[in-house]
């Protein structure tokens, strides 16, 4: 995840990205050794974005975005074990939320950014199967989406952004996992470490989001919220899984340029969201490492609507002039369909200029300009199907090499890449749109889900998450007690 030098060495805070820019520390804190990165397997070709061309051409009519609809949404919980919180399945009238958008009465000076923050959060918070919770979620909220002849491909917005850059032509490195499944490809981002930190963060990318949002009542022990759309490109049915840094709240439609976002002093309610939002609120900081266990799923939260959800970015003064922060910005909000944005500048930790936009019509205007590049990404991921399609093992590695700028190799995967999911995930994802048939849906009055096999905890705190086995073909009623 890095398009833009100027939020530092990740973009997307799914993956641990800052919303504000990064300088550099000085050189009087001691450098940590450098993590090894991982061993590439066997080449098997390797391809330049102008390689495209032809194919692009075939893809013209269809390189846009359409039919955009949320499948599931969770949020990280800080934690000592792996625990998300997900919408009451029965009633599928809850979802994981992200932290309201509660601005300040008045501007006041923040501190600066300070601890550690992980480059890929999902994979910090469960390293076996990066992408799983998310592939959970979609089990239980959608099931009838699920169905993996029709979904060609499941990655979150780093992975997409990441190929998207290359052929933009920029020229930092990634590397991708890609496995099939089924008809479904599975694009998983490939670190260094799970656990890998961002280097030298500093800025306000962390501190602005814990005094102008607040985290729900329900919601309160969370660290991030993940959401998972389903919408159509290039001829394929993608599944795309990003992180949403707030919402706002129904009726407070954003404006255009917005000198400084208010709040009425007198008003009871806003006084406790900025009271709130001073004590008990943190996004980032202090987050633990979660162990490898089980994944813990809790009921919480309310339902958000995409429409609600907006990004965020902090900068300094300075740069009001000469960057022009939402250009660099929309291949982002295009791949995550976010329709506000937030644009904090500052003045030595004081933000007196907020800006609260509606960029519906900035990202569907870059959408039409850059059908050019579009188009190469649309014919990109067929032709990765086709080689993933051809190769016996159905798993690939895609690299993107400082020393090669310019050429995605595409290598095998080599035994120590793991796999996308589980066992036990992987069969029902298999067998979802089969499963959801036989079933016809939940039924009244218990507390799993036929379509998943899912169990949800209580709303006092009490896990009881389950799952079916093979042996019982995923009827959805049974407690084995073996936990995805």
């Amino acid at each position: 995840m890095y398009y833009n030098s100027s939020r530092g060495s990740s973009y997307w805070r799914g993956g641990g990205r800052s919303r504000g820019g990064r300088y550099p520390h000085s050189t009087s804190r001691p450098i940590m050794p450098d993590t090894p990165e991982h061993p590439l397997g066997p080449f098997v070709k390797d391809f330049r974005a102008a390689d495209l061309a032809a194919k692009a051409a075939e893809h013209d009519q269809h390189a846009v975005i359409t039919d955009c609809q949320l499948v599931a949404s969770y949020n990280w919980t800080n934690s000592s074990s792996p625990t998300m919180l997900m919408p009451d399945i029965l009633t599928r009238a809850r979802k994981g939320m992200p932290p309201r958008w509660t601005p300040l009465t008045q501007p006041m000076k923040l501190a600066e950014d300070s601890g550690e923050y992980f480059r890929d959060r999902n994979a910090a918070r469960y390293p076996s199967h990066p992408m799983e919770p998310a592939v959970v979620a979609a089990l239980s909220e959608a099931p009838k989406q699920c169905n993996s002849a029709e979904v060609d491909l499941v990655a979150c917005s780093s992975t997409m952004g990441n190929l998207l850059r290359f052929l933009r032509g920029e020229q930092k490195p990634f590397r991708v996992l890609v496995e099939e499944i089924g008809d479904t490809m599975f694009f998983i981002r490939r670190e260094k470490s799970p656990t890998e930190k961002i280097p030298d963060v500093r800025g306000f990318g962390h501190t602005f989001p814990e005094h102008y949002t607040t985290w729900d009542e329900s919601v309160k022990t969370s660290t991030s919220h993940q959401r998972l759309l389903s919408y159509s490109f290039g001829g394929m049915r993608c599944f795309v899984r990003f992180e949403a840094d707030g919402y706002l709240p129904a009726g407070n439609t954003p404006s255009q340029s917005i000198a400084i976002a208010k709040a009425k002093a007198n008003d009871t309610a806003d006084l406790d969201d900025l009271l709130a939002s001073l004590g008990s609120t943190t996004v980032d900081a202090g987050e633990m490492v979660t162990s490898a266990g089980d994944l813990k799923i809790k009921a919480a939260g309310a339902k958000m609507d995409q429409s609600q959800v907006f990004d965020l970015k902090t900068r300094s003064f300075r740069r009001k002039v000469n960057q022009d922060t939402l250009s660099d910005e929309m291949p982002r909000l295009w791949v995550s369909q976010i329709h506000n944005f937030v644009l904090a500048y500052h003045t030595n930790g004081v933000f007196d200029d907020i800006r609260v936009q509606d960029v519906r019509g900035e990202v569907t205007k870059w959408e039409t300009q850059q059908l050019p590049v579009l188009a190469r990404l649309a014919a990109l991921l067929h032709h990765i199907r086709e080689l993933i399609q051809c190769n016996p093992a159905h798993k690939l590695e895609l690299c993107h090499n400082a020393d090669r700028p310019g050429t995605l190799q595409v290598r095998q995967q080599l035994a120590d890449a793991g796999n996308a999911l589980s066992e036990v995930v992987k069969a029902r994802w298999l067998s979802a749109s089969m499963h959801s048939e036989k079933t016809g849906g939940s039924s009244a009055g218990s507390d799993t889900d036929s379509d998943s096999g899912i169990s949800f905890g209580a709303d006092d705190g009490e896990e009881d998450l389950t799952a079916c086995s093979d042996a019982c073909g995923y009827c959805g009623h049974c407690a084995s007690g073996e936990k995805i």
